[in-house]
């Protein structure tokens, strides 16, 4: 007889019928006495030693039907397996209900009456579907019963519960006789405890996984709300001290209820009305929980509507948000760095989450903004380094451009996540001007001082009046050197793609002519009156710091065209935009006026936050020449006579331009000049006057040796001549061209001539 087999028998004590058996001797059992029947069932559930034989029996009518429900090896085995059955089911810790085929419940044990909170006596015979209040099982047992799952091996379902801040892990199986499934039960296992602890992991997962991806305050404080509302909270508001913004150190508590704080963060899941918006000054009035949180610096766990009524009054406003967005429970985290106070985390549980906060939730809430301050305090401590080293940049750029009668100028600078631009004009000789832009591969303090270096090595060659070409190869190999003094201090190479770049050009305002040589920099654009503006053709050279040589190139600008350098970060593309195209259409619009290109230029392409980031320059100049009575030139005989001519006829120059206060001076210098001409170099010399700002004179013979300022000794009879040009000038100097060199002397016109 198979497991799940039964017969009945009648008060006679012969068997009426038989029922699970098919295929065995007990078929023709009907008519014969039980207790043969019994007899038959030992015999053929015994397999070796005392066969045993577990059967149930239950009245029928005027029956008795006998079951079998199993078999055991020996009546130990037997005893043993119907105690544990028993133990197992009254002492588990885990609740177990037993359901009949119509799932009314039939038995629990005592864990599954404490999870209902309820007397067996009131739960016993009742439909699952009327204790769904409690616990909600009857769609799982009735999954469970399904015929598709039953006949199945180990049919089992799994779902979680909930009940307040109480989960519940649920197994629901078919309970079978034979194959026919006659009821279902249910084992209910409390998992609060490791649905809590998994949520609070998953919760500071996100929180080192999402905060503080960036060294931006705003960015780390809306991360964190973000993060914080997805499953824990409602609604966050995160409030930053002002100062912090700016590099400062947070304030010491206890912080007044005047420190100025800003709302840097919100995030809401729920329908939430925020008193403040991103980026406003927040306030927080006293006495609140709110500054009480910011004096005393200890997390508070409150529920709104049960705290002191006279907060409320003191903030009424705050008071009637949390009101009509059904707040029950709040935390106020205190975010602190080192002792000092940077700002406060608001969390908000609301009409999504009925259950409240507890104090494992205010636990948790200080753990995070725990790893929240270090993210908010590198944060600050990475502003402040950019606060200062964009201060010391700006203040290692020009101060004032100079605006020479014959050109115009204006300029953008902005410094940059990864790069730091500079940009130079300078006034040369001769009436020409310097134009240059370069970048340095890093940003922060160490680029600073780079830049401060390189600048003072670009002007000090600048103002030797070398050209573009030969500048750049001097630039070149102190970029090397300094490459080689990073290497040895920080003991690593440069990295590849980081490298030093410039642009230098000259515009001469006499001839018109510029003259441009560049190290891996883009070309600077050419805008004609008409307003067509294209690309300067231009070889491009090398980046700085590879020991290589450079070419110039000299073209001819029209009167009143515009010049327009800019840094390849500009042409950084963003949404799918053609930068460049955008640049020089910014460029043509606004021919003639160097401000409004600039402007425009910034306007079309910094306005877009992917290139704004990046920093850059811009500097535009609308070029002119010196009008032809502004300066004159002739060349002198290699005679001793010429010094007089030469003298007079400055003289004559000089009262045509109303200078008669510089004759004297203007006199000597030229009468110097030849002179060390006719004795000391080769040639005729070649004089110039120009008026702008300046008087200048130059004198220029085919000779490349360079002069000599020496002091002559008392009895000497000679060699004080560039000593006395060099007193009666403001500045002096000597410049190299393709045939020989010229010497330049320099007056200021704007103050009177004292000599």
């Amino acid at each position: 007889m198979a497991d799940g087999s039964s017969f009945s028998f009648d008060t006679r004590g012969l068997v009426t019928s038989v029922s699970g058996a098919k295929g065995s001797r007990l078929d023709e059992a009907v008519g014969q006495p039980a207790l043969d029947v019994l007899g038959l069932l030992l015999a053929a559930s015994g397999k070796g030693g005392s066969p045993v034989l577990q059967l149930d029996a239950w009245r029928d009518g005027e029956d008795t039907v006998v079951a079998a429900v199993g078999s055991a090896a020996s009546p130990g085995t037997a005893r043993a397996e119907s105690a544990y059955m028993s133990s197992a089911f009254d002492k588990s810790v885990a609740g177990i209900e037993l359901y009949d085929a119509d799932l009314r419940l039939l038995r629990s044990n005592r864990a599954a009456r404490a999870v209902r909170g309820a007397r067996a006596e009131d739960l016993t015979d009742r439909s699952a579907a009327d204790l769904d209040a409690g616990l909600r099982l009857s769609p799982l047992l009735a999954e469970a019963m399904e015929p598709a799952r039953a006949c199945g091996d180990c049919p089992v379902v799994e779902r979680d519960v909930s009940k307040g801040r109480r989960t519940y892990s649920v197994l629901a199986l078919p309970l079978r006789e034979g194959r026919a499934v006659i009821g279902a039960a249910a084992i209910v296992h409390d998992v609060t405890e490791n649905v809590r602890a998994r949520e609070e992991r998953q919760l500071l997962a996100a929180v080192h996984a999402r905060v503080g991806t960036t060294l931006g305050i705003m960015r780390t404080a809306q991360e964190l709300a973000s993060a914080l509302t997805e499953d824990f909270a409602d609604a966050v508001t995160v409030d930053v001290v002002e100062a912090v913004f700016h590099g400062e150190e947070g304030a010491r508590p206890p912080v007044s209820s005047r420190a100025p704080l800003r709302r840097a963060a919100f995030s809401a899941a729920a329908d939430f009305t925020s008193l403040y918006d991103v980026g406003e000054p927040s306030r927080f009035l006293f006495p609140t929980p709110y500054t009480q949180a910011l004096s005393d610096l200890r997390p508070r766990l409150l529920d709104p509507h049960g705290s002191p009524a006279d907060w409320h009054m003191h903030d009424s406003a705050r008071a009637d948000v949390l009101r009509r967005s059904g707040v029950h429970s709040m935390i106020l985290a205190p975010v602190v760095q080192q002792g000092r106070v940077l700002g406060l985390v608001c969390l908000y549980r609301g009409r999504r989450d009925p259950t409240p906060f507890d104090r494992r939730d205010l636990a948790l809430a200080e753990q995070v903004t725990a790893r929240a301050a270090v993210h908010m305090d590198n944060a600050r401590r990475y502003t402040r380094e950019l606060t200062t080293a964009a201060t010391l940049q700006r203040r290692l750029l020009p101060h004032h451009i100079p605006q020479l009668p014959a050109l115009r100028t204006a300029y953008f600078w902005k410094p940059g996540g990864r790069t730091t631009h500079w940009f130079d004009v300078i006034a040369l000789s001769g009436a020409r001007v310097g134009l240059a832009m370069g970048q340095i591969p890093q940003h922060g303090l160490q680029a600073s001082v780079d830049m401060g270096r390189f600048r003072t090595a670009f002007a000090t060659l600048a103002r030797m009046d070398l050209p573009p070409d030969e500048l750049l190869a001097h630039l070149d190999d102190i970029t090397h050197e300094m490459q080689q003094e990073d290497e040895a201090a920080d003991g690593r190479p440069q990295p590849e793609g980081e490298s030093t770049r410039c642009l230098y050009a000259i515009y001469d305002t006499i001839t018109g002519q510029c003259a441009v040589a560049c190290a891996d920099w883009p070309a600077p654009l050419v805008t004609t009156p008409d307003g067509d503006t294209r690309p300067l053709d231009l070889p491009v050279g090398p980046p700085l710091g590879q020991t290589s040589g450079y070419e110039r190139t000299c073209t001819t600008l029209a009167p009143r065209a515009l010049l327009t350098l800019y840094s390849a970060s500009m042409l950084r593309p963003a949404h799918g935009d053609d930068s460049f195209a955008l640049l020089r259409r910014a460029a043509g619009t606004a021919a003639g006026d160097a401000q409004a290109a600039c402007d425009n230029i910034v306007y079309a392409l910094m306005d877009d936050h992917a290139r704004g980031h990046g920093g850059g320059a811009v500097l535009t100049a609308v070029v002119r020449r010196l009008p032809e009575g502004d300066h004159v030139s002739w060349t002198a005989p290699r005679d001793e006579a010429a010094v007089a001519r030469c003298r007079a006829r400055a003289r004559r120059q000089l009262a045509q331009w109303g200078l008669d206060d510089h004759v004297f001076a203007t006199e000597v210098v030229i009468s110097e000049l030849v002179t060390n001409v006719l004795r000391h170099a080769g040639g005729e010399p070649h004089v110039r006057m120009i008026r702008n700002d300046r008087l200048t004179v130059e004198v220029s013979d085919e000779s490349s040796t360079a002069p000599h300022l020496r002091h002559a000794r008392a009895q000497d009879e000679s060699g004080r001549g560039l000593l006395i040009a060099a007193a009666l000038a403001d500045r002096w100097g000597t410049r190299y061209g393709d045939r020989g060199k010229t010497v330049w002397v320099e007056q200021d016109l704007t103050a009177p001539d004292d000599a």
